[in-house]
């Protein structure tokens, strides 16, 4: 097993990320996207990377434009830019030499979001899990930073109206939802709505008292295993 740095282009831009490949030929793998401001270097991504390959599945974990180490500015994002990110993450583990065609999606909160676009428009993609993802994106003008500033830029508001959840859900199958009881950022009725509207497979996870980024490690863990487990399922 390994963990390599690799780059790629979106749209011009130089994406960061970081490839896990385990220990045998044409693996399948996950495409990991994170959240609205992280990045792929989080624990979590971190971990499921080890976890996955350890268990004979690859992980490729990336940088949105504007996010991390990757080119752009966080003023200049959309979901449009996020969605062609992802889509070039995804080019470039399929065209990996040494990764098989077998592929799933791994997305937390906006990343999640993001993840279910992706798999509505693309059939090849086997399973999907999300982590604390929002059904829709109202509310989202209130992301500031320390001094009270909109961390989000005009292009962002301006792309918003063209994405919308509902009618794609039902294209997505094979998809685990795994969200926080006491999620502060994203009410776990979002979760029951993205649930709700998905195709089949499907299934939720519901973790007790756990909040948006689950903090509390026993979480983690829980939402980790989950994941693992489903990837191993379908992928």
């Amino acid at each position: 097993m390994e963990a390599e740095k690799v780059s790629f282009k979106s749209e011009g831009l130089a994406i960061s990320a970081v490839l896990h490949r385990p220990d045998k030929a044409r693996a399948p793998y996950v495409v990991a996207s994170h959240g609205l401001l992280s990045h792929k270097d989080t624990e979590k991504y971190v971990v499921l990377g080890e976890r996955l390959s350890e268990e004979g599945i690859a992980l490729l974990r990336f940088d949105f434009r504007g996010c991390g180490e990757s080119e752009g500015t966080l003023a200049e994002s959309t979901v449009s830019g996020r969605i062609n990110d992802l889509g070039a993450a995804i080019e470039f583990a399929r065209s990996f030499r040494g990764l098989g065609k077998r592929m799933g999606l791994l997305g937390s909160s906006l990343g999640g979001y993001i993840s279910l676009v992706k798999a509505a428009m693309s059939p090849e993609v086997r399973a999907v899990v999300t982590w604390a993802t929002p059904f829709h994106l109202d509310g989202i003008e209130s992301q500031k930073d320390a001094g009270g500033m909109p961390l989000l830029g005009e292009p962002f508001f301006e792309d918003l109206p063209k994405h919308r959840l509902l009618p794609l859900l039902p294209k997505v199958t094979n998809c685990l939802v795994i969200h926080g009881q006491a999620d502060e950022i994203v009410p776990v009725d979002q979760a029951w709505e993205i649930f709700n509207s998905l195709g089949t497979y499907k299934e939720i996870r519901i973790l007790e008292g756990a909040d948006h980024r689950l903090t509390n490690p026993d979480h983690r863990q829980r939402a980790t295993d989950l994941t693992v487990a489903w990837f191993k399922k379908f992928v």
